[in-house]
């Protein structure tokens, strides 16, 4: 694991010099507060959206809604922005977010496609009802430290040829797997 936390002109600076050296390059900040222990605030977001046309979006993976709206505020609503927390993806898509980047959909693409689908056709109720569905499978990817649950799902199913996992996370233990497959069963009928 990482030791040092950046200060808020750190990352400034950090993603100021990525957009400097690849101009011609989209470049989608990543704020995972959960996994760095620093959260990358609005204002700092906004001070590099500002100052580099070719910072286009950021992945929000804070359970902060205040934070999203306040990012998307202050960026314009030309930016991107796309949610890493699998049950804010529609609440995101609500205050005009793009979308969302989906660890569920791994184990269920063609349910979270639908999701979408339906919520950016109109269809709220279809949307909300996927939403809530897919819920099992949300509560799947952290019964351990993800992404070990998802592999070890896909490498079941033949879709992977291992679920390993790189150290130090470890493939889910014989308890994990248990409650894997007990989540798996609740969502049968959207994960495949």
């Amino acid at each position: 694991p990482y030791y040092a936390r950046p200060t808020q002109e750190a990352l400034y600076r950090w993603y100021a010099t990525i957009a400097g050296e690849f101009p011609h390059l989209p470049i989608v900040i990543y704020n995972v507060p959960s996994r760095t222990a620093v959260d990358i605030h609005p204002q700092t977001v906004a001070r590099l959206r500002h100052a580099h046309d070719n910072i286009i979006g950021i992945k929000e993976t804070t359970k902060d809604f205040e934070h999203f709206s306040r990012v998307l505020h202050l960026c314009g609503r030309d930016f991107l922005m796309w949610s890493g927390i699998e049950l804010l993806c529609l609440p995101l898509l609500a205050i005009g977010g793009a979308g969302f980047v989906s660890a569920a959909a791994n184990l269920a693409p063609a349910t979270v496609a639908r999701m979408y689908t339906a919520y950016t056709t109109g269809d709220h109720t279809t949307a909300l009802d996927l939403h809530y569905a897919l819920h099992p499978l949300v509560d799947l990817l952290f019964v351990e430290t993800n992404p070990a649950p998802a592999k070890w799902v896909l490498h079941q199913r033949g879709l992977i040829a291992s679920a390993h996992v790189r150290p130090p996370l470890i493939p889910p233990t014989d308890a994990g797997v248990r409650r894997i497959e007990e989540l798996l069963a609740q969502s049968k009928e959207i994960a495949g």
